[in-house]
């Protein structure tokens, strides 16, 4: 009797912790964010050196919402968090295009 009670709380934890990894979707990018840079070139000083788990999963079909999935620990404890930041770079983009098509006319 304790046999099948221990390896029912075995299965009931294993479930627990597999059931978010059967349950995330699919990386459509999968882009991991590790360094933060001092300038906007792949040469340049390397600033920072990010700690946790960073990766760009999707866009939206504006360009303005992304799906950012991130991962850390705390001492024994793992955490993830998958969601939509929005960053307005499309907005800005298009901002920057219309100001270079005014200076130019």
């Amino acid at each position: 009797m304790k046999k099948a009670l221990a390896l029912a709380i075995i299965l009931i934890c294993l479930v627990l912790c597999l059931a978010p990894a059967w349950a995330a979707e699919p990386p459509a990018y999968n882009l991991k964010v590790k360094q933060l840079y001092a300038k906007p070139d792949g040469r340049s000083k390397v600033v920072y050196e990010i700690p946790i788990e960073v990766k760009l999963l999707d866009i939206s079909e504006d360009g303005n919402w992304y799906k950012v999935y991130i991962e850390f620990s705390l001492g024994p404890v793992r955490l993830n968090y998958s969601g939509w930041a929005y960053i307005p770079v499309a907005n800005i983009l298009a901002e920057r295009d219309a100001k270079k098509v005014a200076t130019l006319e």
